[in-house]
């Protein structure tokens, strides 16, 4: 190779390193591209990822359980009626006319009392009775470690029972029964393995023996409250307060003191039916019954506008957030 051909490909060499090829150029270009699309969708996988699930809220009150979205509580998403349940016998059905509990629990269960007579822990995809008892004026019920089930039976029973899920019985037969004037709530405190029940006029404090025998639970302690007609008790998720309402109060109860206070933003106000709080927001949803009635058409909440259902008897409103009974 002369001097001439010799200069000429250096040149070349250097012309090549110095602007890249099309194809150098194009690779760059396609990967530059594919990354861009990669981090776009991993931001969108993140971002969808950190979107709240939407609220919902199970209402009872009649002959049905029903789920709507909290923003737009006319969108119902699922119901139930005793006569969805094959397993549950027709002439038992009539049991469930006038549901006065619905929570929801893990694994896609739903335990429904009702002041009829009925209890049911019903599977919300199925649909199917897992469940069955007849409670004389059950008006709320909870689960229990150990596979048991607490039911409140209200005046006429005046007494908490206590019933093994394994009771495949129509309708299972209670194993256990604790006297308690009026009652009407029950709340499983997983932190003090405790059961408290509301009556009346008071709270009761029971705990469970050192076996798992349906007979081992008794009250450790009683709670005057300070004003009668106790009615619906639940959570106030911070580990350490009850919700309780009366016939003229809403009321905050200190499980580590005994103490109750007025709950902030309620007071003395007549008829709360329930009271319940979202363990995630803070939001809470209650229902207040007519004047002259056990029922209204509107769900209330603390933060934003009501909404009436026109169609519907509401008694008690829960948000469709499952807890786990241990």
């Amino acid at each position: 190779m002369n001097s001439e051909e010799t200069v000429a490909k250096a040149a070349t060499t250097f012309d090549l390193l110095r602007k890249p090829s099309r194809v150098l150029t194009t690779f760059a270009t396609s990967r530059a591209v594919c990354l861009a699309m990669l981090t776009l969708a991993v931001c969108a996988a993140s971002s969808f990822a950190k979107e709240p699930p939407p609220e919902q809220l199970i209402c009872c009150g009649a002959d049905r359980v029903f789920i709507v979205d909290a923003t737009d509580p006319t969108k119902e998403r699922w119901s139930w009626n005793a006569s969805d349940s094959p397993s549950i016998p027709n002439d038992f059905r009539a049991k469930f006319r006038s549901t006065d509990d619905c929570k929801p629990y893990a694994g896609g269960l739903i335990l429904v009392t009702s002041s009829a007579q009925g209890v049911a822990l019903i599977e919300r995809r199925s649909q199917r009775c897992l469940f069955l008892a007849e409670v004389r004026n059950a008006h709320s019920g909870c689960l229990l470690p150990g596979n048991q089930i607490a039911v409140a039976a209200s005046t006429g029973a005046d007494e908490i029972q206590f019933f093994s899920q394994a009771d495949q019985r129509r309708p299972a037969v209670p194993e256990h029964r604790i006297p308690l004037a009026g009652a009407h709530g029950t709340v499983w405190d997983s932190n003090r393995a405790r059961l408290w029940a509301l009556g009346t006029d008071e709270l009761l404090e029971i705990k469970r023996g050192s076996d798992a025998n349906v007979e081992a639970w008794n009250v450790a302690e009683r709670y005057r409250l300070p004003s009668s007609g106790g009615h619906d008790l639940s959570p106030v998720h911070d580990d350490t307060q009850l919700f309780v309402t009366t016939d003229t109060q809403v009321l905050r109860f200190n499980m580590n003191d005994g103490e109750f206070t007025l709950a902030e933003g309620f007071g003395n106000q007549k008829k709360i039916k329930s009271v319940d709080l979202h363990p995630v927001t803070g939001r809470i949803v209650f229902h207040q019954a007519l004047p002259d009635e056990w029922w209204s058409h509107t769900i209330r909440f603390n933060d934003v506008a009501s909404v009436t259902l026109d169609e519907q008897r509401l008694y008690k409103i829960r948000w469709d957030v499952p807890t786990d009974r241990q």
